[in-house]
């Protein structure tokens, strides 16, 4: 049986081939001129709709499947099946397409069932991981090679979101072998993302004042836009390309305090930051985690957390927005939700909670 390692090594290897067109009756040069035939399981979230985008944009035609319930108004042009992915794929049988996308499958068992279907279906099979799928992070490079799965618990309880998406990914390699394609992504942000984890912090900072930042300055963080990944996952699309690809952003380190002032470029309100300590927010219940989001204190299992390694990716052709870029397109995106009504942010300090935090800071000497 091969193992991960060498399946993406062989991976590799098959890219360069496909890179030549071997193996194929198109190669990348005749899907980029003729377009190709895209199948994206879900498309209407928040990854979906900025890959039919991008995808249409290039000349693609693309397919969705879903269950017909979410943004159904999105994209009248565009051919759209209904299902369950985990209980009736009919309206996927007996036809094919160039590629699949896959950025809604979560579990070894609904990923499994739209692999058997559609092995004979697809030249390529993209599934969306995560970052999340690493046993922790302490390994001294953190590229693909480095450790996944929970490393303390039998198989059988791998019920978590990124032991199940380890599963999941075996899934798709048992079924698709040397086509399989895996991209990783860390955490997802710009426009479209209701998770508020970055939207926080341009909204924050253009409201302007003290502003507390959770650990040092010096604090590695990374993310990727929403559109870097989408047009990375079109573009290896085109190129055939194979493998296991971190997709981390941005291309070069970015500590917490790069952030901060970066998106302070975009605003013209009077700010200052203040850096308040891991362990002080954590006696406080104000960890990550709950309100302060969106990266981890590079310490323990956590240690190059902010730290992954994209450089094959980045090979591939994973290129990255601005920093201003995508603080001030998603600035604009979070605007438009406040029309016609006030939009409270699903993470971040309350300001009550941030003037109260803060005045312990440097009551304690901060």
């Amino acid at each position: 049986m091969t193992t991960r390692r060498e399946f993406i090594g062989q991976a590799g290897v098959a890219a360069g081939a496909a890179a030549l067109g071997l193996g194929s009756t198109r190669g990348p040069a005749a899907r980029r001129q003729q377009g190709m035939t895209i199948l994206i399981l879900g498309g209407t979230g928040f990854i979906g709709p900025h890959v039919v985008r991008h995808a249409l944009a290039r000349g693609h035609r693309i397919t969705l499947f879903n269950r017909g319930r979410t943004n159904t108004h999105l994209f009248p042009e565009v051919e759209k099946l209904v299902g369950d992915r985990n209980t009736d794929l009919t309206a996927l049988e007996g036809r094919r397409w160039d590629a699949v996308i896959d950025n809604s499958g979560y579990t070894p068992h609904q990923v499994g069932l739209s692999v058997d279907l559609l092995n004979g279906a697809t030249d390529q099979y993209l599934f969306t991981s995560t970052r999340a799928v690493y046993t922790d992070f302490t390994a001294e490079v953190m590229n693909e090679d480095a450790p996944i799965g929970p490393g303390d618990l039998p198989e059988s309880e791998w019920t978590a979101y990124g032991p199940a998406k380890v599963l999941a990914e075996r899934a798709v390699e048992d079924g698709f072998g040397e086509r399989t394609l895996v991209v990783r992504p860390p955490v997802i942000v710009g426009p479209g993302d209701r998770s508020d984890r970055f939207t926080y912090w341009p909204d924050r900072i253009d409201a302007g004042g003290e502003i507390l930042v959770q650990g040092a300055p010096t604090d590695p963080v990374q993310f990727i836009d929403v559109r870097d990944l989408s047009e990375f996952y079109i573009h290896l699309l085109e190129q055939q390309t194979a493998g296991i690809f971190n997709s981390v952003g941005p291309g070069a380190p970015l500590s917490s305090a790069e952030l901060a002032y970066g998106i302070r470029a975009i605003s013209s309100a009077p700010v200052s930051f203040t850096w308040v300590d891991w362990d002080f927010l954590a006696e406080r219940d104000q960890m990550p985690q709950r309100q302060l989001p969106f990266w981890q204190p590079p310490s323990g299992r956590y240690l190059n957390y902010g730290r992954m390694d994209s450089s094959r990716g980045i090979a591939a052709g994973l290129t990255f927005r601005p920093l201003a870029v995508i603080a001030e397109d998603t600035l604009d995106w979070h605007r438009s939700r406040e029309v016609g009504g006030e939009y409270r942010l699903r993470t971040g300090l309350d300001s009550a909670t941030e003037a109260k935090l803060l005045a312990e800071w440097h009551e304690a000497g901060g």
